[in-house]
């Protein structure tokens, strides 16, 4: 029973006018997204075999550009619109009553819908990385083995982002009556995690590490200038850990964190020691099944 919801949900998901609409956006920021990487993967390729730059690009640092540009924004608005209306959409046209008089039982019905829905996900996801390989190869460069890897684990990672805001619309559909407030609630939660919570941790940083030690003046003597070093070093680590604080729940910011660090670049410039993702992992994992889970509780106890 669990593979006959899924198929149908699957089939109802890929042939819905948002889902095209969306996927088709995707698509073209991939397009753009990709030709604007490869173009600088091939001048920094060149500047390391002229001895301009010493570290040689990554192939995943192109994906990077993807992730960045559209599926942070892009996918995630995706997967809220294929789970606001998972279950209010039932509610509303009251079939979900007439499909629990037959002999099928409740968490058949919502992990059919999931499984159907990620099967969706998961062309979006496929189709994005097979375009994305087509517009590199067609500009010259061609994947490793080690390359093939990576972007296999990029594809991943962008999977369960998508999964991971399916899941927060999820959650807002067993919890409302209506698809309309399930859209609020859902994108209003994408709003906090994507953009509130970062903010909040960049602000809160500054106001409690204070200002940036001063630049020291050229005459300053080179001890002076290594003592500098460290205070700027301890400055910005003090920054980074309140920042992280707030950041390590932000799906988002963990995705981005995670798809950097596929290439060894670091999610910013500015950050002058290694980064560990081993917590952004843990949150980035943690965040949908704990929607999921809501979600599926909620459903089990839900009066029809």
């Amino acid at each position: 029973m669990i593979l006959a919801v899924a198929r149908k949900e699957f089939t109802d998901q890929i042939t819905s006018k948002r889902f095209l609409a969306f996927l088709l956006a995707i698509i073209l920021i991939t397009g753009f997204s990709m030709y604007s990487g490869a173009k600088s993967f091939k001048e920094r390729s060149e500047a390391f075999y002229t001895g301009q730059i010493e570290k040689k690009p990554s192939i995943v640092s192109i994906f990077n550009t993807l992730g960045n540009m559209g599926i942070s924004s892009f996918g995630g608005f995706l997967g809220l619109l294929m789970g606001f209306d998972l279950i209010t959409r039932e509610k509303e046209r009251n079939s979900l009553r007439t499909l629990l008089s037959h002999p099928v039982y409740r968490d058949s019905i919502i992990n059919g819908k999931a499984l159907g829905a990620f099967a969706a996900l998961s062309v979006a996801v496929i189709l994005t990385i097979v375009i994305s390989l087509g517009v590199i190869m067609i500009n010259g460069i061609t994947p490793s083995m080690d390359d093939l890897i990576n972007i296999t684990k990029f594809g991943c990672t962008t999977l369960a982002y998508l999964f991971t805001f399916f899941s927060i619309a999820l959650f807002a559909s067993t919890i409302t009556k209506d698809s309309g407030s399930s859209l609020l609630i859902a994108f209003g939660v994408f709003i906090i995690l994507t953009a509130i919570i970062p903010l909040l941790g960049l602000f809160l940083s500054e106001a409690i590490a204070g200002e940036a030690p001063p630049l020291p003046n050229k005459s300053l003597d080179e001890s002076m200038l290594k003592e500098y070093r460290k205070e700027f070093e301890e400055y910005w680590k003090k920054r980074m850990a309140i920042m992280d604080f707030f950041t390590i729940f932000s799906p988002s910011a963990n995705y981005q964190r995670i798809i950097s660090s596929l290439d060894g670049t670091k999610f910013s410039e500015r950050v002058i020691f290694e980064e560990d993702v081993t917590k952004n992992i843990i949150s980035f994992i943690s965040i949908p099944v704990i929607f999921f889970v809501l979600s599926y509780i909620k459903f089990l106890r839900m009066e029809i």
